[in-house]
Formats: C-alpha cells, sequence, structure tokens
C-alpha cells in the first residue's frame, strides 16, 4: 500500500543478521496470495476430481482434494516476502477448514477480491483504516442479510443434497444424510476403515465408551468374547481396585442391593482384588451370587473424570475415591447405581441407563449442549463435549468405509469427516443457496446500509465488501465456460434468494428445490474468515521476516 511517499532510507528493505524489514507491505502481502488464490480458484464449482500428489521422500501416494489440504503442502514459493502473504492465506483457509469442514476455495477467492478492490482505493487515496472500519460494518449486514436467507433442513434427502456438495460420492453422501438425520447435530460418528469396497452404517444405543476388559474369565460368551449383563449393579472407581476388602464390599453391596450382577469401571483391577472377583465369577452357576464384570476405561485425565461423572447421572452411583465421599473399601448398597443393560465386545462397553433416569439427567444435557453452542468449532474441548452429549443421549452411530488403495480409504474418511462437520452445522444453523448464491443475494441489503454511512470511506470499505460478494459466484461461472459471466450475475440478483447457477445443468435454479445447498453457519464463516484476511492484510504497512525462515506443514 503506498499512503505515503517513504523517506529515501527506507526505499530499500533495512536489515540485520537473520531479519529484513520490508516496507511497503501491502504489494507483498498481495502478491502471495494472488499466487496461491489464482490457483486455488480453479477449484471452485466443477472439477475432475481429486488430484493425487505423489512424496518421494516418504514414498506416499496423497489425495488432494480440499484447499486446506493443498495449501498445508505447500511451504513457500521461493521468495521470503511473496511467502509472507502467502502463509497469511494457508493460515486463513486452514482454520476454516479446520472449524467448520469446508469452504476453503470459497473463503479465497473472496479474500483474493477484497484485498485488490481495498488496494486499488487506498492508492486511490482512500483512508486505509476506515476504509477497514467500513469492511467491518460491512460484513455484520451481510451475516445479517445471511441469517435471514437460511431455512431449517427438512429431511435426510436434504442433508444428502449438502452432504453431496462436500464430495464426489452419492452413495457415501446418502448414507451420510441419513446418519445425521437419525443422530441429530450432536451426534457422535466413529469411522471404520477397511481393505476393501465397503460401506455401512450401524447405529448404537446407550451410552459407548472405549474400555478393555481385567479378565478374559468375565466373558460370559467366551467364544464371542462378550459380556452381557441384565439390570447390573454398578459401581464407579476413581482409583485403582487392589485389595481384597476392597472387593469384598462392593459384592457384598451388590447382594444387599438386590442384584445378580455388578458391573465395576475402575482405574485398574489386579491383585488380591482381582483374584477374588474371578473366583466368584467361576463358581458353578447354583453357586455363584454375582455375575461380574470388571472394566478399564480407555479414557484418561478429564476426560476419564468427565466420563464417570457421566455414568454418575446415569446409573445414580456415587464414584468411589478421591474425587467422592465415600471408598470401595467402605462401599454400602446406596453407593451403587443401576443400569438396565450393559455390554462389553471388541473393547467397547455400552451401558442403557433405565427409562426413570432419563428426566434426572435431562438438565445435564442441556447444559452440554449450551456449552457446545458455544464452544468455537476448533477448540479442543468440544470433541470431549460432543462425546459426553453423545453418551447421554444415546446418539452414537459407526460408518464403516473401505476400498482396495490406501490412498482410496484416506479419501474417503477425510470427505465422511469434512462432511459430518457440514452437515452438523446444517442442523444447527439451516442451509442457503450454494454456489456462492448466498453472498451474492446479500449485497443488496450492504449497498441499501452503505447509502446511510455517514462517513465516506466507511461507505466505501462497505462497497468494497458489496462489490466482492459477487466474486464467488462469478468465479464458478468463468470456471463453468460461461462466455457472458456478468449477464448471469445480474440476472441472479434481480431474481433474488434462492436463486443460484447449476453448473450441472448450466441453468439458474431455485436452491431449495433444486438441491443445490451449503450450511448457513460455514458459509458465514467464510466470510467472516475472509474479511478477517483481507483486514489483516490491508492494515499491514511493514513487514519484519527472516532471511531463512523454517519451514512447517503446520500453518
Amino acid at each position: 500500500m503506498k499512503r505515503m511517499q517513504r523517506p529515501s532510507p527506507l526505499s530499500r528493505p533495512v536489515t540485520r543478521p537473520g531479519l529484513a524489514f520490508q516496507p511497503d507491505a501491502g504489494n507483498q502481502f498481495f502478491g502471495g496470495i494472488a499466487a496461491l488464490a489464482d490457483m486455488l480458484a480453479l477449484t471452485l464449482g466443477p472439477t475432475s476430481g481429486p488430484v493425487m500428489s505423489y512424496d518421494e521422500t516418504r514414498r506416499k501416494a496423497e489425495v488432494l482434494d480440499d484447499a486446506a489440504t493443498t495449501l498445508r503442502r505447500i511451504l513457500g514459493l521461493g521468495r521470503p516476502d511473496l511467502d509472507v502473504g502467502a502463509m497469511l492465506l494457508r493460515g486463513v483457509v486452514w482454520r476454516l477448514e479446520q472449524q467448520v469442514g469446508d469452504g476453503g476455495a470459497t473463503a479465497v477467492v473472496l479474500m483474493r477480491a477484497l484485498i485488490a478492490e481495498g488496494m486499488r482505493q487506498v492508492s486511490s487515496g482512500a483512508n486505509a483504516m476506515r476504509l477497514i472500519e467500513g469492511m467491518r460494518r460491512g460484513a455484520v449486514v451481510a451475516l445479517d442479510a445471511l441469517r435471514s436467507q437460511s431455512h431449517p433442513v427438512t429431511g435426510e434427502r436434504s442433508l444428502a443434497a449438502v452432504a453431496r456438495a462436500v464430495m464426489q460420492d452419492d452413495d457415501l453422501a446418502a448414507v451420510l444424510g441419513e446418519m445425521s438425520y437419525l443422530l441429530g447435530a450432536d451426534g457422535h460418528l466413529q469411522i471404520e476403515s477397511y481393505v476393501a469396497p465397503y460401506l455401512e452404517r450401524q447405529y448404537l444405543g446407550g451410552a459407548h465408551y472405549g474400555a478393555e476388559i481385567s479378565s478374559m474369565y468375565f466373558y460370559t460368551e467366551p467364544e464371542r468374547k462378550r459380556t452381557v449383563l441384565s439390570s447390573p449393579a454398578v459401581a464407579l472407581l476413581d482409583k485403582p481396585l487392589t485389595e481384597a476388602e476392597q472387593a469384598v464390599a462392593l459384592l457384598e453391596a451388590a447382594i444387599n442391593a438386590g442384584r445378580k450382577s455388578l458391573l465395576i469401571i475402575a482405574p485398574d483391577v489386579s491383585g488380591p482384588a482381582l483374584n477374588l472377583l474371578v473366583t466368584n465369577h467361576m463358581q458353578p452357576a447354583d453357586k455363584r451370587k454375582l455375575i461380574i464384570l470388571a472394566v478399564k476405561p480407555k479414557a484418561v485425565g478429564d476426560e476419564r473424570r468427565f466420563a464417570l461423572q457421566d455414568l454418575a447421572a446415569m446409573t445414580g452411583a456415587a464414584v468411589l475415591g478421591e474425587i467422592g465421599e465415600r471408598t470401595a473399601r467402605t462401599a454400602r448398597a446406596e453407593d451403587l447405581g443401576i443400569a438396565q443393560r450393559v455390554e462389553f465386545a471388541d473393547r467397547s462397553l455400552v451401558v442403557t441407563m433405565e427409562s426413570e433416569r432419563r428426566s434426572v439427567i435431562q438438565e445435564q444435557i442441556v447444559d452440554l449442549g449450551n456449552r457446545l453452542a458455544r464452544t468455537p468449532y476448533d477448540d479442543d474441548e468440544r470433541p470431549i463435549l460432543t462425546r459426553r452429549l453423545a453418551a447421554l443421549t444415546g446418539g452414537i452411530g459407526v460408518l464403516k468405509i473401505g476400498a482396495y488403495h490406501q490412498p482410496a480409504r484416506d479419501l474417503r474418511r477425510a470427505q465422511a469427516e469434512r462432511a459430518w462437520k457440514v452437515l452438523s452445522a446444517v442442523q444447527r444453523g439451516g442451509v442457503v443457496a450454494g454456489g456462492g448464491g448466498a453472498l451474492l443475494h446479500c449485497q443488496s441489503a450492504l449497498l441499501a446500509a452503505a447509502v446511510h454511512e455517514p462517513e465516506a470511506d466507511c461507505e466505501l470499505g462497505m462497497r468494497v465488501l458489496a462489490q466482492a460478494l459477487l466474486a464467488p459466484q462469478r468465479q464458478i461461472l468463468t470456471n463453468a465456460g460461461v462466455t457472458a459471466p456478468a449477464v448471469y450475475l445480474q440476472r441472479l440478483v434481480e431474481m433474488g434468494a434462492p436463486a443460484t447457477y447449476d453448473v450441472a445443468s448450466a441453468t439458474i435454479v431455485d436452491a431449495q428445490r433444486s438441491g443445490l445447498l451449503d450450511a448457513t453457519d460455514v458459509v458465514a464463516a467464510v466470510l467472516q474468515a475472509a474479511v478477517s484476511g483481507a483486514i489483516m492484510a490491508l492494515s499491514t504497512d511493514a513487514i519484519v521476516y527472516h532471511r531463512k525462515p523454517q519451514q512447517s506443514f503446520t500453518p
């Protein structure tokens, strides 16, 4: 950006060992951004399929089918001054797709348009900071206009249509649409990979936890390595169970509670305690008083503590040990909980709660749902909250997918993970017209708001954003080979939401009827990411960079 004449000492980079100070940074930012943006813009809209990249160092083929992965593999453009802008774009897109799973190419095209027009206006004399403030205000108006276009999802076909927009796999999209519809926005998805073409799904009832059985003698069906307990007492421990006196107290408590079976969940069951439990369990059926299952949860740290708390809420058990008021040695019948059914198989524990407990934990479910809604998509706590909510509500699904070759398996898994994020966002925030149509239809509201903006440069910033909102749709038209994109853009503006351009039929369609949809939350995140990245570039007037910066796959 050339805002003023630079003093002669800064006409060239000022350096010191290892570092360089580069004035007029706006052009450097845009040079690197434009180089990557021009490449990714070609992937917006119709594509010929994923690109395979072979890494000679690792001797591994990798599928590059999304903007984030593609940019992550670009470590530099060969010039440090261009790399700064390129790595800014790389970081913005990577964080976006980690957050919502999609929208990287759209964000790139929108960000490029904002920076190009913003730099042109600043070079013509506009105040950069007031222009940026106008973009911020315009983004608020555009987001409100975007939300007003949103429609809730009406069924699994609509969800499948959204998944289809993320991947080029009709069968997988249909399965994911069904699973998202049945499991809900907070459902937990587990993915299993197979070494042959395969596509199946499984729904798990009850709370599902990874666990290890303490002894093979606890299997009630040894040939299947499976244990099933009906209406068992439940003992929860946050310390290892090692002493015989502790085991005796738990057995007596379960018998006094009138139960025929006992589930023990503890960090470890070993020593004299394990010997006593196994001896009791192996008694002949006519003499055995309790069927026992003792397991060790796979979760550690805070996640294990949360799992014990949730199991306590579902079963009514007290947590025995350091965080509870009582210990295993002094356990009583009222310290144990009750489950309707317990099953252990394939290192997995499924606990089904009694129906009357569901009303008891409803408040906890609502609290977790509210916390999840406030938690950013890229927060480390979000997966834990999702698993906890899924356990309490029983919303757990297993997606089983396979292919002959490892790259194909990796591709299907990555596509499923991204699509699941998008579908969760759809169920929370609804859908809008896809293919860039929703952003285009925000332009009229933004132009109307700009008329009432008292500051000239702020108004200019809002108009810059309004013009940039056409860029994603224009790029799709260009990539589709449309000879007069401006004509189609004008027709789309006149028709209003939910009109968009369908590349497959080469016509303007009603997005809701044709199923050409995007998640509202994803499009909103794209808009925010692009505006944030453009503001960073337009507000930077100097760059300090290392002469030989360290290269990293991590943005």
